[in-house]
């Protein structure tokens, strides 16, 4: 029979109870984690819609991204896009793109993912995310009463690189409309190219685009004083 010390026996029964310590916090961590969908990526984008004249629209293999998505025009532009459901309050945009090379002094918008949104009375908005390589990153223009683009990517960009883009779907609504709003995401486009302009030689690459969701402020109980 083995005798243990009341030092080891303490030991002992630690060793539950830091195991116990460990599970529960990875449990914690896994229910709090936000985690993204993914929306459109080379294994899907055979299922959007595409308005492709003159243009390739197709996958690629990337050695460094993986699956990738190849667009390229020679007239207007090369589009896909599909209607979609948030499935929560704070959804959070998320992709990369890389672009062939380019004119520096373009101000036309040369890439460009757009949201649409459906307001609590049936209103509609549009934000156009763009990339503008003669603009200036975070320039924000108003084409209408609800339809908007943002530059968020001008000539601090450069050709071939790959670049990421997060956009808090709700905060920008905010941001451009000046008011908060209960807006809901109903439709992505994503395109390369102008539509104005009959001849175009454009190339580039898109990521996954993803979405995830932000939780809810929880809202703070008063706290009784005592005077």
């Amino acid at each position: 029979m083995v005798s243990h010390s009341r030092k080891q026996r303490r030991k002992l029964h630690a060793i539950p109870a830091a195991v116990a310590l460990i599970i529960f916090a990875v449990m914690w961590l896994s229910s709090h984690r936000t985690s993204a969908d993914v929306l459109l990526s080379a294994g899907n984008f055979s299922a959007w819609e595409k308005d492709c004249r003159h243009c390739v629209i197709e996958p690629q293999y990337d050695v460094l991204k993986g699956e990738i998505i190849r667009l390229e025009t020679r007239m207007g532009e090369a589009l896909i896009s599909a209607p979609f459901e948030p499935e929560g309050l704070r959804p959070v945009l998320t992709w990369e793109w890389s672009a062939d090379e380019f004119s520096p002094d373009d101000d036309t918008s040369l890439f460009r993912v757009s949201v649409g949104f459906e307001g609590p009375a049936g209103e509609r908005y549009l934000i156009h995310y763009v990339w503008q390589p003669g603009g200036e990153k975070d320039k924000r223009t108003t084409l209408d009463d609800n339809e908007y683009i943002w530059t968020v990517a001008g000539k601090e960009q450069q050709a071939r690189r790959w670049y990421r883009v997060e956009r808090d779907l709700t905060l920008d609504l905010e941001v451009l409309t000046g008011e908060a709003m209960e807006a809901t995401p109903v439709g992505l486009t994503a395109g390369l190219g102008d539509p104005s302009r009959r001849k175009i030689k454009a190339g580039g690459y898109l990521g996954d685009i993803a979405i995830r969701y932000l939780p809810e402020p929880t809202p703070v109980e008063p706290v009784a004083t005592s005077d």
